[in-house]
């Protein structure tokens, strides 16, 4: 009776040794021992943006302040000098042209003697940048595993540990 403890035992020890369970398709889930992984690599292209910013000359136009008393004082004494030449009807019409010259030639004086002026000026520029960014991921690990004596490979996508769980499934071979 001793000898059949001890044997039942041993049977225990073996089962539990390498546990198995069934998954929802029939077949049998058990641990396997990794004897290698190696990570598979891939380069991934990544986005990133962000603002780039520098500084840009730019340049102002200042309006120079033009008085309108120059024209004014320009169209009077043309009108004068205009009412000089002509007679009736033609005197009002060179009075008129006499006008218009002088305060044209009066404003065109006053630009010359005080024009616009420009100034140059430094404003800080931004604007958004897209740049890509490489970076090596694993994607994968292949695998190799010992089961019962045998050894396999397989490509996985996480990490194993010391074991990687399987499945382990018996099918009848023929009619």
């Amino acid at each position: 009776m001793n000898y059949r403890m001890q044997l039942a035992g041993l049977a225990v020890s073996a089962f539990l040794a390498t546990p198995a369970w069934a998954d929802q398709s029939g077949a049998t889930l058990a641990w396997a021992e990794v004897i290698e992984a190696t990570p598979v690599r891939q380069e991934v292209r990544i986005p990133e943006s962000g603002e780039a910013c520098w500084d840009e000359e730019v340049y102002r136009e200042v309006r120079a302040r033009h008085s309108a008393t120059p024209r004014i004082l320009g169209a009077i004494l043309g009108g004068v000098i205009g009412n000089q030449f002509g007679g009736g009807s033609g005197r009002d019409l060179m009075t008129a042209a006499g006008a218009a010259l002088g305060s044209s030639v009066a404003a065109d004086q006053q630009h010359r003697n005080n024009p616009d002026r420009y100034y140059a000026s430094t404003e800080r520029r931004c604007a958004e940048q897209k740049s890509w960014r490489i970076e090596e991921r694993i994607i994968a690990w292949d695998v190799t595993y010992e089961y019962r004596g045998e050894t396999y490979q397989a490509r996985v996508t996480d990490a194993p540990g010391d074991r990687i769980r399987i499945r382990v499934d018996v099918t009848p071979v023929g009619g």
